[in-house]
């Protein structure tokens, strides 16, 4: 792992809590093309809902929750009873996903708090699901938040980790690169990837699967694409020039595809039991 942590990969919290997730609206952005462009046979909350095998009355709780799309579009209908708490870094997201969760009526109750998962103010041995959706590589030091996951699951219980791999979204951080002379790899995968994620977790947690989700996209507006790029850093600060440029080697791609930039995914879910304490 390099030393150098950027703001989205775990570097500056602030960052994190105050402007990239102060509100949906870059993460809305992200969502967006993958919304639009997949391929999938399923959408990806769907699928990702039906690992966390969830039972009548369990009590779950998500960290990192962000918009609370995974419980507006989980496979549906849920089982009855279930009590969820959701827990994120910022408290915009957390007043949004409790609201957006609430409206589903599929839940005995919902609740939400400000908490960082490195810190939890929960007793241990407490939940029956936990979930992490792609949020791991944010934290200053993963190792410590997945502790805490394995902490306050319950001995029986299940954690389930979103993350991606090194070929996730390539062709876009090829583009970025160009522009920006970054590295091709996002540091997303260096802090808590599909690789770097498993050493992370067998050291809490007893039996980890990988559950890997197909998927490609195929974008046909620049524009589109261009909003993911600059959702976060440092396509969020882009001058009009680097926009520019961003915007022509986006067309370039799509004009090399026939109309179509065909854009790898390597994503999916660690499915964690047996937590070691």
């Amino acid at each position: 792992m390099s030393g150098q942590r950027s703001s989205f990969a775990g570097g500056d919290q602030p960052y994190l809590r105050d402007v990239q997730y102060r509100d949906p609206a870059r993460l809305a952005q992200r969502a967006n093309l993958h919304a639009t462009y997949s391929t999938a046979d399923i959408a990806w909350h769907a699928w990702v809902s039906a690992v966390y095998e969830l039972r009548a009355s369990m009590d779950v709780l998500e960290a990192g929750c962000g918009a609370g799309w995974t419980w507006a579009e989980a496979a549906t209908p849920l089982p009855s009873g279930i009590s969820l708490v959701l827990t994120d870094l910022s408290p915009g997201m957390v007043e949004t996903a409790v609201e957006r969760a609430r409206q589903t009526g599929q839940f005995a109750s919902v609740t939400g708090w400000t908490a960082d998962l490195q810190d939890l103010p929960i007793e241990a041995d407490r939940y029956d699901r936990i979930i992490a959706n792609h949020m791991l590589y944010h934290l200053p030091d993963p190792g410590r938040g997945v502790a805490e996951l394995a902490r306050v699951v319950t001995a029986d219980g299940l954690v389930v980790a979103a993350t991606n791999g090194h070929r996730h979204m390539r062709e876009l951080w090829a583009i970025r690169a160009d522009v920006f002379g970054l590295s091709e790899i996002d540091a997303t995968i260096e802090a808590f990837g599909a690789d770097t994620g498993f050493t992370i977790l067998r050291e809490h947690f007893g039996d980890i699967r990988w559950r890997r989700f197909e998927d490609e996209l195929h974008c046909t507006d620049a524009d589109d694409v261009l909003a993911y790029i600059c959702s976060t850093p440092p396509g969020e600060n882009a001058s009009q020039e680097e926009r520019r440029q961003l915007r022509d080697k986006i067309r370039e791609a799509i004009d090399a595809g026939d109309g179509v930039l065909r854009v790898t995914k390597d994503v999916g879910c660690f499915v964690c039991r047996e937590p070691l304490r």
